[in-house]
């Protein structure tokens, strides 16, 4: 038998401890949304649904669910519009003016959630706007924008521009070359772009919090049951977060592999 690199195993078991220690906590909380006590400890005191049915039964945590979803989707849709023309528009332009302008859209990355948060409620009451889903998605987009812009630049370094000069010189228009060349070169860049934007608008509280007025969403009502403690309905809107975003990280990764076998 031939004998195992030690470097390997040791790789190996590294990988493991890290897996183990991002997915361990996951597995806790699902475990405990299932748990017939309302205390979260171990030995668990059996199994029952009652904490899903009860929390299905809630009007305003559904209300806060639909209010997330529109607010996400809204969200992913300007984002992912206004990125591809910027991200586009940036490369095809070039020299240092296209570095300062994609510095200048990145920005807001590394402006403190907190910071964008205080800034977008002062703008909105300079030009006394009233506070609603408008204006949380609003804020979103400022927050997401700037990493669909990444995401899209980053796949455009290996774009071969002769391929769109070819179908100018064809008589192609400017946008049936986007859409038969362009966009599906930016495929693989456009879900990830996606899944990254759905996601950090969806669990964004911050932005959401000062942004936000009568309508609640999700995130903000799990931060408002928190301050009575870890309660199993908590347990239960996390579990289920966690298994929509796994379903639609693995869609993603389906699409990607898809997209990879076409090209």
């Amino acid at each position: 038998m031939k004998r195992r690199d030690p470097a390997a195993a040791a790789l190996s078991i590294w990988t493991a401890l890290v897996l183990l220690f991002l997915f361990f906590p996951l597995v806790v909380v699902a475990m405990f949304s299932f748990n017939g006590s309302t205390i979260s400890r171990f030995p668990l005191q059996g199994f029952t649904l009652h904490w899903y049915a009860k929390l299905f039964a809630d009007r305003a945590i559904i209300e806060a669910l639909w209010n997330s979803i529109i607010v996400a989707l809204s969200t992913v849709g300007i984002s992912t519009t206004l990125g591809v023309l910027a991200a586009v528009g940036i490369h095809r332009y070039g020299g240092s003016f296209a570095v300062a302008m994609r510095g200048f859209a990145l920005r807001p990355m590394m402006v403190p959630r907190l910071i964008i948060g205080i800034a977008l409620l002062t703008f909105y009451d300079l030009f006394k706007t009233n506070l609603s889903l408008l204006t949380v998605i609003g804020g979103h987009v400022v927050m997401t924008l700037p990493y669909v812009i990444m995401i899209i630049s980053a796949r455009l370094v290996g774009f071969d521009k002769s391929t769109e000069e070819a179908a100018w010189d064809l008589g192609a228009s400017t946008f049936t070359v986007f859409r038969e060349i362009t966009l599906p070169f930016l495929k693989p860049a456009l879900i990830a772009a996606t899944l990254m934007s759905f996601t950090l608008s969806f669990d964004e509280v911050v932005v959401t919090f000062f942004t936000t007025g009568n309508a609640n969403t999700l995130p903000m009502v799990i931060w408002s049951m928190l301050r009575f403690g870890i309660t199993p309905e908590v347990n239960a809107i996390a579990t289920i977060t966690i298994f929509s975003s796994g379903l639609f990280a693995i869609a993603a990764e389906l699409s990607l592999r898809r997209a990879r076998d076409l090209s």
